[in-house]
């Protein structure tokens, strides 16, 4: 039998060539393990395939960032190149305040990149590209696609999908197109999901109403969407859309690390690397012994935290109104960010 195809993207940030599948593959080897199989190594269960938008991102932030070395500089430079004065002037003086370094340069210049400037389309072109290769293998070579996205990644993946599959799509055009009628992916998972938060910066699709759906007229037949409770970056805007019709909603509620956010720590999650094994592989499943075995084994690696007091910082930061615009929207999201990972800091060192 052919081995699956797993297509994975990438969220914020600079990421090396085959970075991406490495921290799948070592969470759910780590999960592997903890549930007792032997002699298991994803890598021989699937063939991955990675998209990489930050070499072209890192490429323009250089350019830029020769004419402003400094995030605050930088966003000035923006001005009048599809970023516009009044949201210069909001995010300069916000971020103004931050102590900067080089992660939280990267990251936020990508979401500003992707999402409020006219570079964003032609990451998506290049994605719908590779997409297309994919679903033409998957046809002609008999396989299962399942894609895997990340932080950005969600969004990146949802406004691409939301312009490439459509009905009466025409195959004759430069842009590539699907037929949601005729063509499905296999399942989609949407980790750490920001694609509402996007869909305020470039109001593309709604995810709520998008052919991104594992519904009826869904561009998939499986879809899952993880998000860590502690993760700031799903505080805000979430995706919330019920999944009815094949996949599900998935909770992670441990820390392992102070960034909750990290990809590896996802797909080592019990409750995440059970649902994966069970819809993209041939093996067999994992049974209630082996998966308890596997949650107690992955708390043993959990920070000792006070789950109460964290729940109540959740509480206290999140609890805001939802932001409205797009400036807010990143705004809302940073000073979230910064504040959580400082009370986490302290919890820990208190623990």
């Amino acid at each position: 039998m052919n081995k699956p195809m797993v297509l994975v993207i990438h969220g914020m940030g600079t990421h090396k060539p085959g970075e991406t599948k490495k921290a799948i593959a070592d969470g759910l080897n780590e999960a592997a393990k903890n549930f007792g199989l032997v002699d298991f190594d994803i890598n021989n269960e699937v063939e991955f395939f990675q998209f990489n938008y930050s070499d072209y991102l890192d490429e323009i932030r250089l350019k830029d960032a020769e004419k402003a070395g400094e995030l605050v500089k930088h966003l000035s430079v923006l001005q009048g190149l599809g970023l516009g004065e009044q949201a210069v002037s909001a995010l300069t003086s916000f971020f103004a305040d931050f102590d900067e370094d080089e992660q939280f340069y990267t990251h936020w210049m990508d979401v500003i990149y992707y999402g409020l400037m006219y570079w964003g389309e032609n990451i998506r072109v290049d994605l719908a590209k590779k997409i297309n290769e994919l679903m033409l293998e998957r046809e002609l070579g008999n396989r299962k696609l399942h894609i895997i996205s990340h932080s950005l990644g969600t969004a990146v993946l949802h406004d691409t999908l939301a312009k490439l599959f459509r009905k009466d799509a025409d195959i004759s055009a430069k842009v590539p197109q699907l037929d949601v009628d005729r063509f499905q992916i296999d399942s989609i998972w949407m980790v750490a999901n920001v694609s509402r938060l996007l869909n305020l910066l470039n109001d593309i699709a709604d995810p709520n109403h998008s052919v991104v759906t594992s519904d009826i007229g869904g561009c998939t037949d499986l879809l899952f969407n993880v998000r860590n409770e502690f993760d700031p970056f799903t505080w805000f805007k979430q995706y919330k859309r019920p999944i009815e019709n094949g996949g599900r909603q998935i909770k992670v509620n441990t820390i392992r690390e102070l960034n909750t956010h990290d990809l590896q720590q996802y797909m080592a999650a019990p409750d995440v690397a059970d649902a994966l094994f069970a819809n993209l592989l041939d093996i067999p499943a994992i049974s209630d012994t082996q998966y308890q075995q596997g949650v107690a084994k992955h708390a043993l690696t959990s920070i000792n935290y006070n789950y109460a007091q964290l729940e109540d910082a959740v509480n206290d930061l999140s609890d805001n109104d939802e932001p409205q615009d797009k400036v807010q929207a990143i705004v809302s999201v940073a000073k979230a960010l910064n504040s959580f990972q400082k009370t986490l800091k302290e919890i820990v060192d208190e623990a």
